[in-house]
C-alpha cells in the first residue's frame, strides 16, 4: 500500500477535498518531515518512508491541498510543541517559545528578512544538523522533534515563506 492509495483509493481517503491538487502531506504525525506528491508512490512502510528521511511516527498521516498556506501549518505544528513543552529542557523550552514567535510575526504579516535564517538557526540548535533521525538534545524526545515541519516547510516552500515576508501575508489571501 502507498501513500498514493491511502489518499485516493475511494476505500480509504478518496481523494483530496474539493479536489484540490495535493501540495505536500505529513506521513506520521507533527514530529515527522513532510513529503511532496513525488512521494506518493512510496510504500507504507517503515523502512521505506525511514529512507526517505522522516518517519511513519504516530501513524496520524496528514494532507495539505494546494489551497494550504505552509507559513500557518508549520506555525500551528510549533504551537502545539511550544504548549506540550514541560519547560524542564532548555532547548525545547526556549527553542519552541523562540520558533512559534518568529512563525507568529511572520503569518502575521510582520516577518523580517533574516527570520527564515534565525528559524533554522533555532532548530539546529534545538536538534543539530537538522536530519532524521534528530539528535537527542533533551530529556524527552519533544524537543528534538520540534524542527521537522518547520524545517520542511521551509526547505519545500521557501519561496511561500519569501512572499509571507515581502508582501506580508498569503499571496492567495
Amino acid at each position: 500500500t502507498t501513500f498514493r492509495d491511502l489518499f485516493y483509493d475511494p476505500a480509504c481517503g478518496g481523494g483530496i477535498r474539493g479536489d484540490n491538487g495535493l501540495k505536500a502531506f505529513i506521513p506520521g504525525g507533527a514530529s515527522s518531515y513532510w513529503l511532496g506528491p513525488d512521494q506518493l508512490d512510496l510504500a507504507l512502510d517503515q523502512d521505506k518512508v525511514g529512507q526517505a528521511g522522516t518517519m511513519l511516527g504516530s501513524g496520524s498521516v496528514v494532507a495539505m491541498d494546494e489551497t494550504t498556506c505552509m507559513v500557518r501549518a508549520a506555525w500551528r505544528i510549533t504551537r502545539f510543541f511550544a504548549h506540550e513543552s514541560c519547560g524542564q529542557c532548555t532547548p525545547c523550552r526556549e527553542g519552541s517559545g523562540w520558533l512559534e514567535k518568529v512563525l507568529r510575526r511572520i503569518e502575521t504579516g510582520a516577518g523580517r528578512d533574516d527570520d527564515l535564517d534565525l528559524l533554522l538557526d533555532v532548530c539546529d540548535n534545538i536538534a543539530p544538523g537538522l536530519t532524521w533521525p534528530p539528535q537527542q538534545t533533551t530529556i524527552c524526545p519533544l524537543g528534538p522533534s520540534i524542527p521537522s515541519s518547520i524545517v520542511s516547510a521551509i526547505r519545500m516552500f521557501r519561496d511561500e515563506f519569501l512572499v509571507h515576508v515581502k508582501e506580508g501575508g498569503c499571496p492567495d489571501g
